[in-house]
């Protein structure tokens, strides 16, 4: 019967050690799969932001150069030179653009940022002529990459139309983005071998690709369409998908939110997953060579058992010697201890051991640097000199309700205040075990200065709730802020009032003098609006030129002559430019009111912007209430 429970006990033990093996196995399989897949969708959430980005400022200039042709109506002529400067200047400002050039009503090539004299080329059957043609909407168009008719080179074309002052198209303003561009930003993240890349329009027309066989456009390709493979999600991962053509496995999809683009980046698992197969071998041969072990251990500890009997009647032989051999432990127990506080002292976190009174004992290099008290200064005092009074008094209650059970004292991985010699006081995280020790008890406090990453979770935070450009309430800290306010406005029948800010023509300060001076503009327009503002009042940008302010406690009258201020002050502003002269702007105001039958802020913000729409209308630089106010 002994024997058949050593042999059962052999059996579990083996069973364990191989399943852990097991496990540990599966888990690195499962972590380099997991590790792939957020590789996999940081590169596509990457990929389709700087393709939006790319796309959203070739849209930006074409409607620059739209907007030229309409205020210019000879530069719609045949090889107008003041057009083919234009042309030329916006190129060189786009490097993302192989080149510009302007359709004729007619379909009709009749200027091009490539050269000063073009002949007369018909695109009439070109897609990015043909959609504005049929319906003459000035909207945007890309299409999926096709050949230039001029230089023969792979293109992917946008456009956009131009219409004159009775509705009818003028003109189709072109251009032409580079598939090798938008390739190089494929292949500058570096993705690991076995990785598979497709950026697509929203069609699923492939514009760039990376190891998929005939996806983007090139001398051969086919241009396989790819949306039959694409989930519905805008985001959507997965271990083992066929986002792309080729062997199923980790795969990642991203949806541009603007202009649709597509980005699915896709692995092989097989080739993924070699590494970890190569260290099956090994895992394979640690578990034969383990449980061999493992067994002869046991049949060693069986023999061991055995003989235990036997032990036991050598030892009453052996009392003439007990004397000998306690002196020798007490002498293997000093040398513990003397090793133990070998290890406390080169501890590089701070350590401070106490007694049960609170009474400091040890006290390592690394808390003589943290606390800057020497190790005799603060031996033999309290603890409660390296905390402030509240932490102290809390400290001593610990100590009170402490337990000689070996129960921890103060609490693991606390965080709370110390004090050094020089009254600063710091964040620590403070990790207290208790330990019994010649009839009583010790606690030994491991204490980490964590300055910086209290640091690094204030910015954090402050970045989340922060306009990243101007510094104020992003769209969603005010959308929050100004909820909680409207809902106590709403609560108690109180004034409130919003300010919507818009900066007159902006558009035009970005096309003209290029973006880094409309991010000064904004920053400048941000930075006065604030000074006018009062403290109680909230201030954010909810996107673009775009800002709003909630005043609580204004009835119309007040956000009234207040929205004239922000007004008059801007108008007073100027920015520098490079060239030495000064640009000077303005906004218009819309102002919005908390009244009865409004029962959401989404309400008094719509209100504020229709207010704006008929300050726009009646000629900018003013604030409006629903119906135009006079200038002041």
């Amino acid at each position: 019967m002994q024997r058949l429970k050593w042999i059962a006990a052999s059996g579990a033990i083996l069973m364990a050690y191989n399943a852990a093996l097991g496990g540990l196995a599966w888990w690195q399989r499962d972590d380099l799969l997991g590790d792939s897949l957020r590789e996999a969708m940081v590169v596509a959430e990457i990929l389709a932001e700087e393709v939006e980005n790319s796309i959203d400022r070739a849209d930006r200039t074409l409607s620059g150069v739209g907007e030229v042709l309409q205020a210019l109506p000879s530069t719609q002529e045949l090889h107008d030179p003041y057009a083919h400067r234009l042309l030329i200047r916006r190129h060189a400002i786009s490097p993302a653009l192989r080149s510009l050039f302007l359709v004729g009503p007619d379909g009709t090539l009749r200027n091009s940022s490539s050269t000063p004299e073009i002949a007369p080329v018909d695109v009439g059957d070109r897609d990015y002529f043909k959609v504005h043609a049929k319906g003459g909407a000035d909207g945007f168009f890309i299409g999926p990459a096709i050949k230039g008719r001029i230089d023969g080179n792979w293109l992917i074309p946008v456009s956009r139309a131009v219409e004159d002052r009775f509705g009818r198209i003028a003109m189709v303003v072109g251009g032409s983005l580079i598939p090798e561009a938008i390739e190089r930003m494929i292949t500058s993240h570096r993705v690991p071998d076995g990785f598979r890349v497709a950026v697509t329009l929203r069609d699923g027309s492939p514009i760039a690709c990376l190891g998929v066989p005939s996806c983007a456009a090139a001398p051969n390709g086919s241009g396989t369409n790819l949306a039959e493979r694409f989930p519905n999600a805008e985001q959507a991962t997965g271990d083992f998908v066929s986002y792309l053509p080729g062997e199923a496995g980790v795969g990642a999809f991203v949806r541009g939110g603007q202009y649709g683009i597509a980005v699915a980046v896709q692995a092989d698992n097989g080739q993924i997953l070699q590494p970890w197969r190569a260290k099956l071998h090994f895992i394979l041969a640690l578990a034969g060579i383990g449980s061999i072990g493992l067994l002869l251990g046991i049949i060693a500890l069986h023999h061991q058992m055995r003989h235990r009997r036997m032990a036991m009647l050598q030892l009453e032989q052996a009392n003439t010697s007990l004397e000998s051999k306690v002196a020798e432990r007490t002498k293997e127990l000093a040398e513990g201890e003397e090793r133990l506080r070998s290890f406390i002292m080169a501890a590089r976190d701070a350590v401070v051991i106490i007694d049960q009174r609170g009474i400091i004992s040890e006290f390592n290099p690394s808390a003589v640097e943290l606390f800057g008290y020497s190790a005799d200064e603060v031996r033999g005092h309290s603890v409660n000199m390296l905390m402030p009074d509240n932490y102290a008094r809390e400290h001593d209650g610990h100590l009170e309700r402490g337990k000689p059970s070996g129960q921890r004292a103060i609490g693991r991985g606390r965080e709370m205040i110390g004090r050094r010699k020089n009254g600063s006081e710091f964040p620590i995280e403070l990790t207290v075990g208790t330990h019994p020790m010649g009839g009583g008890r010790v606690h030994v406090g491991v204490i980490r200065d964590i300055t910086e990453r209290k640091a690094n979770e204030d910015t954090l935070r402050r970045l989340a709730n922060t306009d990243g450009l101007t510094g104020v309430l992003n769209r969603r800290s005010f959308t929050e802020e100004g909820n909680r306010l409207f809902t106590l406005a709403e609560r108690h029948g109180r004034n409130l009032a919003v300010l919507m800010i818009d900066a007159d023509h902006f558009k035009s300060v970005n096309d003209t003098h290029g973006h880094d001076i409309g991010d000064v503009v904004l920053k400048v327009l941000a930075r006065e609006v604030a000074s006018v503002l009062r403290t109680t009042d909230i201030f954010g940008r909810l996107g673009g030129e775009e800002f709003a302010a909630l005043l609580p406690e204004t009835d119309p009258a007040g956000a009234e002559d207040l929205a004239w201020k922000v007004v008059e002050a801007v108008r007073g502003l100027s920015v520098p430019l490079p060239d030495g002269s000064t640009l000077k702007f303005t906004v218009s105001v819309g102002i919005g009111c908390r009244r009865d039958g409004i029962s959401s802020l989404d309400a008094v913000l719509k209100e504020s912007d229709t207010a704006l729409y008929v300050a726009k209308q009646s000629g900018r630089n003013r604030a409006a209430r629903q119906i135009p106010v006079d200038v002041k």
